[in-house]
């Protein structure tokens, strides 16, 4: 088990667990001594360990057998308050799993992913280039401007990798370059219009040319805003110039176009339509409800799909058996058999 050692931390770290918590886990029948040292494959261990340890960490033996497809660059945490160190750690050997399997998946089916940055060529100073190049990349990309349906999808079709993941909730969202391609990293559990305007925030952290001088945190979310209410939307919903916008117009927004209210809200005072001053009586409610709670809800959904349909696929053409299906995504093998036996004597 050429690998052993990697793959025992990566387990370890998903789990959030330090060598002592997983020696407590196996009740002190692995020390956090010999632990140490099978992670650094100064040791190897035997079966018995090796059942021991699959048991305590919720995978199978074979888990341990396995090459990683590759190594993740480092990438800057987004941070929302103080994330624990353990919980950064989880966060990205959960990311590793996934990319794995999806990787996997790209290689069987000899589907090699090619991304070119359709904004690479246009630096992004401040907030109104933000709000202009989204308007550009909507163009670019034949969007529209009317409401987008599915971002985590329509950003697949543009070759960028969306993985989600359980995470703790100080945790939103994460972009990387992966061989050259944008990957974003979603929070599973995320309600769909946060999804949606972390996604794009995301995408502008990764595709944008910001001068190191600028404020890049801003000129993202204004670009992120700008890609799912572009140009004259807002102004055509609210009106050019307003003392004041009740919660109800903002919930209208939120469930026809997909973002937050709060974000709306400050989009709203870029564009001028309205003074700060006069918002501040909504935000103070916002602080008590940052999830807004009770205001509205996106009904469309936010779905990947690639992974799933390169699985599904490789199982048809019979490259992969149900078995290795299952190790990809992780659904039983006779819940996958089942869904392509829907298919089968159909002419």
């Amino acid at each position: 088990m050429q690998y052993f050692g990697e793959r025992l931390k990566a387990a370890r770290k998903i789990k959030g667990w330090s060598l002592q918590d997983l020696a407590n886990q196996t009740a002190n029948s692995i020390t956090k001594q010999a632990l140490s040292k099978y992670e650094a494959d100064v040791m190897h261990p035997s079966r018995k360990i090796l059942l021991l340890l699959s048991a305590a960490l919720g995978v199978k033996p074979g888990y341990f057998e396995g090459q990683p497809a590759f190594r993740l660059p480092d990438f800057e945490f987004p941070r929302k308050g103080n994330v624990p160190s353990k919980q950064i750690d989880s966060i990205k050997e959960k990311v590793k799993g996934v990319l794995e399997r999806y990787l996997q998946a790209e290689s069987l089916l000899n589907m090699p992913v090619r991304f070119s940055n359709p904004l690479k060529t246009f630096p992004v100073a401040d907030e109104t280039a933000a709000a202009a190049i989204a308007v550009r990349l909507l163009d670019k990309w034949d969007l529209g401007k009317g409401p987008i349906h599915n971002i985590t999808g329509m950003l697949e079709e543009k070759s960028i990798r969306v993985i989600e993941v359980d995470a703790p909730v100080t945790f939103d969202a994460l972009g990387a370059w992966i061989d050259k391609v944008p990957l974003i990293v979603l929070h599973q559990d995320r309600l769909a219009d946060i999804k949606r305007y972390y996604a794009l925030y995301e995408l502008g952290q990764l595709l944008l040319t910001v001068p190191e001088t600028a404020d890049k945190d801003r000129i993202c979310q204004t670009f992120a805003t700008a890609m799912l209410l572009p140009g004259d939307t807002l102004e055509s919903l609210l009106g050019a110039k307003r003392t004041a916008i009740a919660p109800g117009e903002l919930i209208c927004i939120k469930e026809q176009y997909g973002l937050p209210m709060q974000v709306i809200m400050r989009h709203a005072i870029f564009k001028d339509i309205i003074d700060r001053k006069e918002t501040a009586p909504f935000f103070r409610m916002i602080a008590e409800n940052k999830d807004e709670t009770g205001l509205g809800c996106y009904t469309g959904q936010e779905k990947t799909g690639r992974f799933d349909r390169m699985v599904r696929r490789l199982m048809a053409e019979e490259v992969i058996p149900a078995q290795k299906a299952e190790a990809l995504t992780g659904i039983p093998e006779e819940a996958l058999k089942r869904q392509l036996e829907v298919f089968a004597g159909v002419s």
